[in-house]
């Protein structure tokens, strides 16, 4: 049984395997790796699919579609051989042709499948795109964000030095942003920004319209027939303006000739639009982030319109940097997406690497508006770009007195009112009868590196009601089994042993200090409690390797007064060296003194290296 990594793109699709110690692309029937993400309907004959279907976007568009991931999780139809169809069912026969390829090629069942999707999808969108893997008889248990498989494919393609990244994902229909932090075998996404109605389906009908205002063609009154053959037109132009200076458009509308040059510069200009869109969401994953240009090591490109000329031009002109090109960056997310399959398979050639993520949205649960207004409005309980995964508790109480049940509804979105967000689902239950204010329940919410998320709420009785919203149909078994899992993956870094040992070891030190050395410590215990509650990966490493640092010097430092204390005696012979005790006094005033001078130099030198301090802490 096979394990494959998909990418379901709005433009093309392609599936890859881990086999033999190496990525392989599956070809499709004609033999070509990229699937175009194309259904038609031909009467009595059927559905076509890939390249044939998308010959047949110029001649009969009304009976093909493309592009339809952009609405994904929509109420969207098309209407296809005298039914409709929603993105997800044509999603599905793509995914079910890519399955279908990749059995022939393999000689064997597939598994399972890794499925790509944009990082700004949201919990419907990803739930549809699990139910189109249902139907086309695929089991998917992970799906992972494309920026996320182009940052593991630019790992095993760069090295394994420490990089700071900024993934640039430009597809057909989407743009996704991710912040990426790459150390030892951690691939960290930190945080992420998005649009998933921008791509370069957008700079192709800005050429179109650019053509049609050239030829005075009244765009919106032209047939079906005429606007994709211009459309057609327009792609052509803008992919031969990446081999030259100038594309020359020609074609006969309604009877006439129509002509239009295209240069880089008139494209950058009818770019410019979408260009402080691009420059927007860069400033919102940057404050996301807690971060500026200067600490990026590379912008790395990935897409098929990453490739155009003016988008590198823009970005360098933006960052004051050079992108990073890897090779066929249509085909990155795949490679990326092929290299998990080959890790959850357990590869032997392959580094077990983990791949973290963020909560692409805000989490939380709608609450009575305070100002008097009938529109509830969004309580927040996991932020967006909360590293996955992720837990938080509070307390809510009743609004009205003597109120039978609490009803816990929750939604997923950024905006203040609950009704502009995307809802999830509602939990219900009793609560003691009491006076406004006084009845109260506790919600905790739990979310998985899987798109699972755990809703628990609790009354002052001890009673219990959960929700598991979990973009699948799960199983009474699957339910018990994710529900413990979510229990035990909960225990944040502060509250595991090894690291509740580690404080407890600061806090001796810091009880038994006084002056500035006790204000050392304070700093040395609020920068490692700072680090380990972050939820970040990499701080959490940083604040552990320090505090075993410190911890080791303060050992160093308390032994050394000792043996200066009793004279390098054996302590317990100090009690009968009584007289002794005043010389000891002048030596453990002298040696604090010394102590702190130490200390100090040492924080000095940590900073120098770039390894913690003081000052790196708050950065953190």
């Amino acid at each position: 049984m096979a394990i494959i990594g998909i990418d379901l793109g709005t433009t093309n699709s392609l599936a890859v395997c881990w086999r033999d110690g190496r990525l392989e692309l599956i070809p499709c029937e004609d033999g070509e790796v990229l699937f175009p993400s194309v259904v038609g309907y031909v009467g009595g004959e059927g559905f076509l699919l890939g390249a044939a279907a998308k010959e047949r976007l110029l001649t009969h568009p009304s009976d093909t579609v493309g592009s339809f991931k952009c609405f994904m999780g929509t109420a969207k139809e098309y209407r296809l051989g005298g039914r409709t169809y929603t993105p997800m069912e044509l999603s599905a026969m793509v995914l079910e042709r890519l399955k279908r390829n990749a059995q022939r090629l393999l000689q064997e069942e597939i598994e399972e499948a890794i499925v790509t999707v944009p990082a700004y999808f949201n919990d419907k969108q990803r739930s549809d795109t699990k139910k189109a893997a249902q139907v086309a008889g695929l089991k998917v248990e992970r799906l992972i964000n494309e920026p996320s498989a182009a940052a593991l494919a630019y790992r095993m393609a760069m090295g394994e030095e420490d990089r700071t990244l900024i993934i640039f994902d430009f597809g057909g229909g989407t743009l996704d942003l991710s912040y990426v932090e790459c150390f030892d075998n951690v691939i960290e996404i930190v945080a992420v920004a998005g649009d998933n109605h921008l791509g370069g389906d957008d700079i192709d009908r800005a050429i179109q319209s650019y053509f049609c205002r050239e030829n005075a063609l009244a765009e919106e009154a032209l047939p079906l027939e005429a606007l994709a053959r211009i459309r057609h037109l327009a792609e052509q132009s803008k992919r031969a303006l990446s081999a030259g200076g100038h594309a020359d458009m020609e074609l006969t509308v309604e009877g006439r000739t129509c002509r239009a040059r295209l240069t880089e510069d008139i494209l950058f200009e009818l770019c410019m639009p979408l260009f402080e869109k691009m420059k927007q969401l860069f400033l919102h994953l940057l404050e996301d982030a807690d971060s500026r240009v200067s600490q990026i090591d590379d912008l790395v490109m990935v897409g098929g319109s990453s490739r155009l000329g003016v988008v590198r031009r823009f970005l360098a002109e933006l960052l004051g940097k050079e992108p990073v090109v890897l090779d066929q960056t249509d085909r990155v997310v795949a490679l990326g997406a092929g290299i998990y399959a080959g890790i959850r398979r357990r590869g032997e050639e392959i580094r077990d690497m983990l791949l973290t993520d963020v909560c692409p949205f805000t989490l939380g649960i709608g609450v009575r508006n305070r100002s008097g207004q009938d529109k509830n409005v969004l309580s927040p309980m996991i932020e967006r770009n909360s590293t996955l995964p992720a837990s938080c508790r509070n307390r809510f109480v009743t609004t009205s007195d003597y109120q039978r049940e609490i009803l816990v509804k929750i939604y997923q979105g950024e905006e203040y009112y609950v009704d502009d967000n995307v809802y999830l689902g509602e939990v219900a239950i009793e609560v003691a009868l009491k006076p406004a204010g006084q009845a109260w329940v506790d919600v905790q919410f739990t979310y998985d590196i899987n798109g699972i998320l755990h809703v628990s709420v609790e009354n002052e009785m001890g009673e219990r009601r959960q929700i598991l919203l979990a973009n699948q149909a799960l199983t009474a078994e699957e339910l018990e089994r994710y529900t413990k899992e979510m229990e035990k993956i909960m225990l944040p870094p502060i509250e595991q042993p090894a690291n509740r040992e580690m404080l407890a070891r600061f806090l001796a030190y810091f009880e038994n200090s006084t002056g500035e050395r006790r204000e050392r410590i304070g700093a040395m215990i609020g920068y490692v409690t700072r680090g380990l509650c972050s939820g970040r990966k990499k701080a959490v490493r940083n604040a552990q390797e320090n505090a075993r640092a410190w911890l080791n010097m303060l050992e160093e430092a308390q032994e050394t007064k000792e043996e200066r204390l009793f004279d390098g005696r054996a302590f317990e012979s100090w009690e009968e060296e009584d007289e002794d005790w005043g010389d000891g006094e002048e030596s453990r005033d002298s040696e604090g003194e010394e102590q702190d001078d130490r200390v100090e130099d040492w924080n000095s030198r940590k900073e120098n290296r770039g390894e913690g301090g003081e000052g790196d802490g708050d950065e953190e």
